[in-house]
């Protein structure tokens, strides 16, 4: 966090980088304190640390005086925007929108994009942006622990993202924080929360903060990747967030309306919680179902079949767009892992892919022991009229798959709905229910983007729209 120090001169602006006795961590952030912050305006301008400062046993990077107030002290005051003033929101509206512009001013110098940190931007007195140098910031960063990143850095950044769709994320957290009192993602370890980050089911803005206009909710959703629309643009976000600047974008809802949406919310919230645990679950447990694969495969069960589809072309070979999008979701009815790997490239899809493949060996397994799978293939019980189902069988699978294409060739782009079916895992604290084994279903939807890949296409890329729970199918 930047403060204001003076060694007996002027007061300089400091940021602590560490201890003595840091060594060869401290060596490599004092090697980089040349390298160039900036400063957004007109015209993008650099600013450098060019000092050094030890303080009671704490060594300080210092540069030139930027009075102002820091992204971070304006995120840590938010409240929601239901309980702030006409004035105060257009107070908060109006730095966002000077942090979409600054970025996109320096988007188009020698800064270029790069990853924000909010106790390293500051919103100067005299109009400007000042971002402390990302070099700098990024070494700091890797020394201290994921606490003190938390909310500066790691709640701002998406895992997978660079350039300006990173930058949209970022400030759509920002609107997210600034009108609803709460980040969307709240992980207590990095893992968490950059699953979240990716899957998390969050909460639109205008439910957590009722009389907020659809349209600015629907904005913010996109930019964090959850919305029906697709991807925004900075530019789009900066020129929305100046049109609400300029009406009233939060009107003051009724009693009724307050508490009929704070319900919802609370149970939209407790859906999505289980269903992060869900994929959480097969998240950590893949790898143990991938050992006993690795047995199985060494006494002969799957290795013949392994080996014939790392040498065989892929079995999508011919197939269109939206063939490959249905045999990747069809495939989890099979338990077909390998063709759902064929359907896919650059990581899409893993967690279903690793998900399936758990319960093929699972599946594989039962069956070596018992002589049967207890798993039921969800598009056959759909066939069968749904029936109940007689312990232990649990469902997993695709059922009622809706394709709509939304972008043809060269770059196919997909809107999937379907009924996704799983075993429910059982809460820890309930290991030893005795109970039948309980299958549970949501209502997805999912965007895919699809490209060229040896010849064949494939799957790069799949949002995650929405996921509400179903009802349970019956027990017998």
């Amino acid at each position: 966090m930047a403060i204001e120090l003076s060694d007996g001169g002027p007061v300089r602006l400091a940021v602590p980088a560490g201890s003595p006795g840091r060594g060869t961590a401290l060596t490599r952030i004092l090697a980089l304190r040349a390298s160039p912050g900036w400063i957004a305006g007109a015209p993008v301008r650099q600013w450098h640390y060019d000092g050094v400062i030890e303080r009671a046993g704490t060594v300080y990077l210092v540069g030139p005086r930027a009075p102002g107030k820091s992204l971070k002290e304006v995120l840590e005051q938010a409240e929601e925007a239901g309980t702030a003033g006409p004035q105060e929101l257009a107070v908060r509206l109006g730095l966002v929108s000077r942090l979409a512009h600054a970025l996109l001013d320096l988007a188009a110098s020698p800064a270029g994009w790069f990853a924000l940190q909010s106790d390293s931007v500051i919103f100067l007195d005299d109009g400007g942006v000042l971002f402390l140098p990302p070099a700098v910031d990024q070494e700091l960063r890797e020394m201290r622990p994921f606490e003190e990143n938390r909310d500066t850095f790691e709640c701002l950044t998406h895992p997978d993202l660079t350039g300006e769709r990173r930058a949209v994320f970022a400030v759509c957290v920002a609107l997210y924080r600034l009108l609803t009192g709460k980040f969307p993602f709240h992980g207590d370890d990095p893992e968490v929360l950059h699953s979240q980050a990716r899957t998390l089911e969050i909460q639109p803005p205008a439910m957590l903060v009722p009389g907020l206009d659809d349209d600015a909710s629907e904005l913010i959703m996109a930019g964090l990747g959850r919305a029906r629309r697709g991807a925004v643009t900075l530019t789009q976000v900066a020129q929305a967030v100046d049109s609400w600047r300029s009406r009233s974008i939060v009107r003051r809802p009724t009693d009724d309306e307050r508490n009929a949406a704070a319900q919802t919310a609370q149970a939209r919230k407790a859906a999505a919680d289980r269903t992060f645990q869900r994929r959480r679950f097969w998240q950590r447990n893949w790898r143990t179902a991938a050992i006993i694969a690795a047995a199985v495969i060494v006494v002969g069960a799957v290795g013949g079949t392994i080996l014939k589809n790392v040498l065989a072309p892929r079995v999508t070979r011919g197939f269109s767009p939206a063939r490959v999008v249905e045999t990747f979701y069809e495939s989890m009815n099979t338990l077909d892992h390998t063709t759902m790997q064929a359907c896919v490239v650059n990581r899409a899809g893993d967690l279903e892919v690793n998900e399936t493949m758990t319960l093929y060996v699972t599946s594989r397994v039962t069956m070596g022991y018992e002589g049967h799978s207890n798993i039921v293939s969800a598009g056959e019980w759909a066939k069968a009229g749904r029936p109940p189902l007689p312990p232990p069988q649990t469902l997993y699978g695709v059922t009622n798959l809706e394709l709509t294409q939304e972008r043809g060739e060269p770059d196919p782009v997909f809107l999937v709905h379907y009924q996704k079916w799983n075993p429910a895992p059982r809460p820890e604290a309930d290991a030893t229910d005795a109970s039948p084994p309980r299958s549970e279903g949501h209502a997805v939807s999912d965007r895919l983007f699809l490209k060229r890949d040896r010849g064949d296409w494939a799957i790069y890329r799949i949002d995650r729209l929405s996921s509400t729970e179903l009802p349970a199918p019956g027990v017998q």
